[in-house]
Parts: C-alpha cells; sequence; structure tokens
C-alpha cells in the first residue's frame, strides 16, 4: 500500500486523450472496453470466489455458462408449443444466464480493468471502459424488441455467438491478473507471445508521453 501511494504521489495522471494516442496502453484499453461489451451482450456474487479462482477462470466460465443457457433458452421457445416441458427448462435456462452473468462478465471485468492500468491512466481507462458499458446498455436496450421481432425465437441465438467470440477474446488475450502486481501485468503486455510470464521488466510506460514539464 504504501509503494501504490508513493507511485501515486509521483506519476502524472493521464488523459483519455493520451490513453487513445499512447501506444503501450492501447492491448489494456483493448481489453478493459471487450470486457465491458461482454458484460452487457451477454444470484451468484464472484466477490467469494474471485481471490481462490482467479478474474480470467470466473469470466470465461461465466460466459461459457451464459453462451450455453442462451442456446437451451433458444430451444425452449421454439418447441415450447410441443414439448410441455420446456417451459421448466427455459426457467432453468433463465436462471442459469442470470448466475453465470454474476460469476463471470457482471463483476469481473471492473476488476480486471481497474488492475490492468497503473494509477495515472487509471481513471481515464475506467471512464473508456463505464462509457462503452453504458452505451452498449443503452443500444441492447433499446434494439432488444426489434431484434426479437425480426428473429423471433432465434434472438438468442445472437448473443451466444457473442458470447461465443467473447469467450476466444477471453481466454486469448485477457492475462490473469490475481496475485499479480501493476508491473508484472505491463511486462506481460510489452511481451509476445505469453500473456501469463511472470518475469518483471523495468517498467516504461509513460516514456510515450513526453518528458514531464515539471522536471
Amino acid at each position: 500500500m504504501k509503494e501504490e501511494k508513493r507511485r501515486m504521489d509521483v506519476e502524472r495522471k493521464v488523459s483519455i486523450a493520451q490513453l487513445f494516442r499512447c501506444r503501450i496502453y492501447r492491448q489494456p484499453l483493448l481489453i478493459a472496453v471487450v470486457l465491458q461489451l461482454s458484460q452487457q451482450l451477454s444470484g451468484i456474487n464472484a466477490l467469494f470466489l474471485v481471490e481462490r479462482a482467479g478474474r480470467r477462470t470466473l469470466h470465461l466460465v461465466g460466459l461459457a455458462g451464459m453462451m450455453v443457457c442462451a442456446v437451451v433458452m433458444t430451444v425452449g421457445v421454439v418447441y415450447l408449443e410441443r414439448v410441455p416441458a420446456m417451459s421448466y427448462i427455459s426457467m432453468v435456462a433463465i436462471f442459469g444466464f442470470v448466475a453465470f452473468f454474476e460469476i463471470g462478465p457482471g463483476p469481473i471485468p471492473w476488476f480486471i480493468v481497474a488492475e490492468l492500468f497503473s494509477q495515472g491512466p487509471r481513471p481515464a481507462a475506467i471512464a473508456v471502459a463505464g462509457c462503452c458499458n453504458w452505451t452498449c446498455n443503452f443500444i441492447i436496450g433499446m434494439a432488444f424488441q426489434s431484434m426479437a421481432d425480426i428473429c423471433g425465437p432465434y434472438v438468442f441465438l445472437i448473443f451466444a455467438a457473442l458470447l461465443l467470440g467473447f469467450f476466444l477474446f477471453t481466454y486469448f488475450k485477457v492475462p490473469e491478473t490475481r496475485g499479480r502486481t501493476f508491473d508484472q501485468i505491463a511486462a506481460a503486455f510489452r511481451r509476445t507471445p505469453s500473456l501469463l510470464d511472470h518475469e518483471v521488466k523495468p517498467s516504461t510506460e509513460l516514456d510515450c508521453l513526453g518528458p514531464d514539464d515539471n522536471a
């Protein structure tokens, strides 16, 4: 905590414009935005599991579970009139969808976004990610009825496909941040191809911002 406070005192704030221009922040920012998209395009609270199971693992489990539940809901709605038991299956799928959302895409993106950035760019990054979250929330809220009118009972397959895309993105691009310092996470982004290596290199994340005017 003392080391974090010391860094917070000496690190310059990064604006949203600088966040987009600075090359070193692009991949963490992309992850932050896509995770917020997965939260909205996609009970049980992950707060009790996040330190034990890990952020990335919980997010993957949540996305996979939601995808399966979306497919089951589609099957249930399609065969509802022919198979009366499908009403119960659909109900279980709905509860499962909500439960898996609370395990992963609900809370986990906020954990990871805060841990991908140091104190300087963190406020701007959270602002961008939050804006993406609420914008997507608004779009889905306004567009869902039209999508349901066009696609009928198959509308949930659209979200299942999106969830599959978010699952693959998380699996290949998102690092596990549990038990890792910011320096370790930042060093992993500067190396390829692995994001899971624990070797730490000196941080150069502020070099692209230019010299400090107060120096």
